[in-house]
């Protein structure tokens, strides 16, 4: 037999776990570039088209899809390998040289990672439409179509390509130290851990604590890389406290010599599995916490939609009346709030001063509006914040030190008062474009004096049940666009942006866009949430099936010294306990924990979403122990017909493939 039809009939022989490599990398590229075809669909990226909230969700769950996308690439990748070294030292045995096993391992590899991405495109052309059509059936899509542009599969492409290339060309630098006795031994030899100790899980407990005062102290939610340095200390926290788990467990066990003996043979399994599998580990609670963590912010957004509008908008509609724009007559404006579906109860005004980059308030004009006694001194300024007090971290505009206030009679420096955070009215389109400042009277009179034409209003209006205004909301966007178009020049010759930058703000719109933003965005992560859960399974899948020379090899031993069927469940069952619950137990707890710490309020309202994230924690467990029960018995089923240990005999049973 020569060499290549060797190694043809050992292909042939080991079909499934190629076809299972190669199932997980196709389903990999297909979820990777149906993602991406709608992220980067400029129909659904167009504010005009679908609300920017919506499109806006795509973000985290996307970015989470490309890592996940690497980790489980590189693992599966690694895990075939394993398989595939036993093959190699026959081979080394028969004659074959390295130079051989690397053209193997290219070939192999290369076909592997080409058809994957073949297919997976493939699939991914007709999946992405069908996932756009099931995603239009959830939010209001416009007139946005099904675009699939040359970048996402040029994007696609690349992206797995570098992966596949950087995994190969790590593989074939491995072969280096490729030996036929190590090589035929590699499934019937413990992994050799460079990472353990005590020392090292010690240490993992300090990261994951520097990981938590980081948390609590300087978070931001607006510092994207500050949040993923920090993910990152935590996920190495949790590789070296579970690389230091083994010997800490063996140290608590063995401090009772009874119960150590006793249960001899369940610790050396619990520990031996601790300690190769801390990646598999590390991995499913990276997925779980991930998973987790965006399910519980988007169904606590979701579940408080009517809070939030509410607390982000002092008055139920307000829009602003300046340079002409706006200035419907009040006779309009009556017309469209007396015949809405709840009557008016208040009508106010503000004026300010539009100073395109700052805009100008009167100190006695705020407190008249909402009941202060903010004084501002001569020579001095207020800085404005929009936001609550409480939440200063929302705030995005630096404070000004000085304010030089340009009259006739020459430039007039003033100087810093302070900050004042405070949500005086709704955050209106035009008016957040820039800087806003409180001045006392005197400044506040002689700049207006010099800049008659740049004197606008802020009307601000109170209804009795806001969420009945959506009608008289879009009627009155409607009677400002159309009065914008027939009474002034158009500032940006687009008259949807127009449309967009002299609308109102209210309630209603906002509650409206949470909503839809949250019907997406819990059907985005339950897809991707059921896409994790699938591949932690396929992890675990290939961890265990890695070790099964070797658990099969114990225990055919053990058999022989008189073991039952009913010592081989239990031993097999504790440590698939720890595979299973211990990566969910961990991604949980830490869920649940930056929910927490990231929502900056009060803690009596933080621990809502943390229940949200322990109520999809919970979820997740169920289907775990459902899928815990059904492959613990058919891995248990299948170990015993090994070994002989059925009440029928062997020759008789079916194997139950897993």
């Amino acid at each position: 037999m020569t060499f290549r039809r060797m190694a043809f009939q050992i292909f042939k022989a080991n079909l499934r776990r190629y076809l299972l490599f190669f199932l997980c990398s196709s389903f990999t590229v297909m979820i990777f570039f149906t993602f991406y075809s709608l992220y980067s669909n400029p129909d659904f990226n167009d504010p005009y088209q679908v609300n920017g909230m919506v499109s806006g969700n795509l973000y985290a769950p996307f970015l989470v899809i490309r890592v996940f996308a690497v980790l489980f690439i590189v693992y599966a990748q690694m895990a075939f390998l394993k398989f595939r070294k036993s093959d190699f030292g026959l081979l080394m045995v028969l004659g074959m040289t390295s130079h051989n096993i690397r053209k193997i391992i290219l070939f192999e590899n290369s076909m592997i990672a080409l058809a994957s991405i073949l297919t997976g495109l493939g699939t991914g052309t007709v999946f992405s439409g069908i996932f756009f059509l099931i995603v239009s059936l959830f939010v209001n899509i416009g007139d946005s179509a099904f675009i699939l542009t040359p970048d996402s599969y040029l994007y696609t492409i690349k992206f797995f390509a570098v992966i596949y290339i950087v995994v190969i060309a790590v593989n074939l630098l491995l072969t280096l130290r490729y030996s036929i006795l190590r090589l035929l031994k590699e499934s019937r030899t413990a992994e050799r851990n460079l990472i353990h100790g005590k020392i090292t899980g010690v240490i993992g407990v300090l990261l994951l604590g520097i990981s938590v005062y980081n948390m609590l102290t300087h978070y931001n939610p607006s510092d994207a890389r500050m949040m993923l340095i920090n993910l990152g200390i935590s996920m190495l926290g949790v590789y070296l406290l579970l690389s230091g788990l083994g010997d800490w467990l063996k140290l608590f066990i063995s401090r009772s010599s009874r119960a150590y003996h006793k249960h001899l043979l369940f610790s050396s399994n619990l520990i031996y599995t601790l300690g190769r599998s801390k990646i598999v580990l590390s991995l499913i609670t990276f997925l779980v916490f991930i998973t987790i963590s965006l399910s519980g912010i988007i169904f606590y957004l979701t579940w408080n939609a009517e809070d939030i509008p509410v607390a982000n908008n002092p008055y139920d509609i307000a829009y602003s009346e300046v340079f002409g724009k706006n200035s419907i007559s009040p006779k309009i404006l009556s017309e469209i709030t007396d015949h809405g579906a709840t009557p008016l109860l208040s009508h106010q005004k503000l004026e300010y001063i539009d100073l395109f980059n700052f805009k100008i308030f009167l100190d006695q004009n705020i407190n008249a509006l909402i009941g202060t006694d903010y004084h501002v001194e001569k020579d001095h300024f207020l800085n404005l914040a929009i936001v609550a007090q409480g939440e200063e971290w929302k705030n995005q505009r630096p404070e000004m030190p000085t304010f030089d206030l340009m009259l006739a009679s020459g430039k007039h420096t003033l100087y810093s008062q302070g900050i004042l955070f405070d949500m005086v009215f709704n955050p209106v389109p035009n008016l957040m474009n820039g800087l806003h400042i409180i001045l006392n009277e005197e400044d506040y009179m002689a700049l207006k004096a010099e800049n008659k034409k740049a004197i606008g209003n802020l009307q601000l209006l109170n209804f009795k049940d806001w969420k009945k205004t959506a009608d008289i909301d879009a009627k009155l966007n409607a009677a400002l666009a159309k009065y914008n178009k027939d009474n002034t020049e158009s500032w940006y010759g687009n008259e949807r942006q127009e449309a967009l930058v002299f609308s109102t703000k209210s309630r209603i719109s906002d509650y409206l866009q949470l909503q839809e933003s949250g019907r997406f965005g819990i059907f985005v992560i339950s897809f991707v949430g059921l896409i994790f859960f699938g591949a932690s399974g396929i992890v675990l899948h290939f961890s265990i099936q890695t070790d099964l020379e070797r658990e099969r090899i114990k225990f055919r031993k053990l058999n022989k010294i008189g073991i039952t069927s009913k010592d081989v469940a239990r031993i097999i069952g504790g440590p698939l306990k720890v595979l299973f619950f211990l990566p969910y137990a961990l991604g949980i707890a830490l869920s649940s924990f930056y929910v927490v710490s990231s929502s900056r309020v009060e803690m009596s309202t933080a621990l809502e979403p943390m229940w949200f994230c322990l109520l999809v924690g919970g979820a997740y467990l169920l289907f775990q122990v459902l899928f815990y029960r059904i492959y613990t018995k058919i891995y248990t089923h299948n170990m015993l017909a090994h070994i002989q240990l059925l009440d029928i005999p062997l020759i008789d049973q079916k194997e139950i493939s897993i």
